[in-house]
């Protein structure tokens, strides 16, 4: 980035040096300020079975403590992961942008939102999609970092998991516990034998019926289904998504973490003065590392 930034940027400095290090308490960087045309879509698939999940609640019954409320839409060949808070405010933005045409500005984000909307989270704005063994994550990086936005392909990696006796119920389901080790987590899963499928929210699937609620041994990532629907639904994937940057999960790894830990080397952030006749002028730069502690530790 060039190194005349905005001085209205410095707002965010508040939010990121304030940020706590646990996940569960937000990002660490400021959110995307472009939207996805929800009118450039392509459908995939048609839901059997659509989930609504928790992401790091603080009270399971008001979205509005949530980090993310995200959805599992299952199909007969596709099965997607995503954001619907991110999801519903593209689409409310695309129809903003299509009822007010020649404004010369709008909005990046409208609707609801959790309790720290503003805040970029990698599990937030990625979607992630299964078919045929694969998985294909398509990765919005933080503002001004954009020309970084990635996909990659891996193989669906399914867990190891231990069965136990103890039983919970999770929205109405009676559920069984598993355990496993994934990416350098320990992680505790809730799943309904009498749902035969075998997923659950973001990577996690392979037991004998759905994941409803599962979490690290600390707690630091959590999610819980708040519902379940077996209305079809379009399964779809936003086209711009094709323009990202083919990489590899490494890689995305990599650079998420470092936008995390210091957001504003990365856009090379420089303070920012007035002279008397209205110039800016660049100041030094600016370095705030951020301790952070990733779902995924390999």
């Amino acid at each position: 980035m060039n190194k005349k930034i905005l001085i209205i940027v410095f707002a965010f400095a508040t939010v990121c040096v304030g940020a706590n290090a646990q996940p569960k308490e937000g990002g660490h960087c400021p959110s995307p300020i472009y939207s996805r045309d929800f009118s450039k879509m392509e459908v995939l698939d048609t839901t059997r079975l659509r989930v609504r999940y928790a992401f790091c609640a603080e009270k399971i019954d008001d979205p509005k403590t949530y980090i993310d409320l995200q959805r599992l839409d299952v199909g007969k060949r596709v099965v997607k992961y995503y954001s619907q808070f991110v999801y519903l405010s593209d689409s409310l933005v695309t129809l903003w942008w299509k009822e007010n045409k020649g404004a010369r500005s709008g909005t990046s984000w409208l609707g609801e939102g959790g309790r720290e909307k503003g805040q970029w989270s990698e599990y937030e704005w990625s979607d992630y999609f299964f078919e045929n063994g694969k998985l294909t994550e398509y990765c919005q990086m933080p503002l001004w970092l954009n020309k970084y936005n990635s996909w990659y392909t891996e193989p669906a990696t399914k867990q190891q998991w231990t069965l136990h006796t103890e039983t919970q119920t999770v929205i109405g389901y009676k559920c069984q516990r598993a355990t496993c080790r994934f990416r350098g987590r320990d992680f505790e899963a809730w799943f309904a034998p009498s749902i035969p499928v075998k997923r659950g929210p973001w990577k996690f699937q392979g037991l004998p019926g759905l994941i409803l609620k599962v979490y690290d041994k600390d707690k630091l990532y959590t999610f819980e289904a708040i519902g379940l629907e077996t209305r079809q639904y379009p399964i779809t994937r936003f086209k711009q998504s094709k323009e990202y940057s083919r990489s590899t999960r490494e890689k995305v790894w990599k650079m998420q973490r470092q936008w995390h830990e210091n957001w504003f080397k990365a856009v090379d952030y420089h303070k920012a003065t007035m002279d008397a006749s209205g110039n800016m002028i660049p100041g030094e730069a600016v370095s705030i590392f951020t301790p952070y502690n990733p779902l995924e530790l390999e």
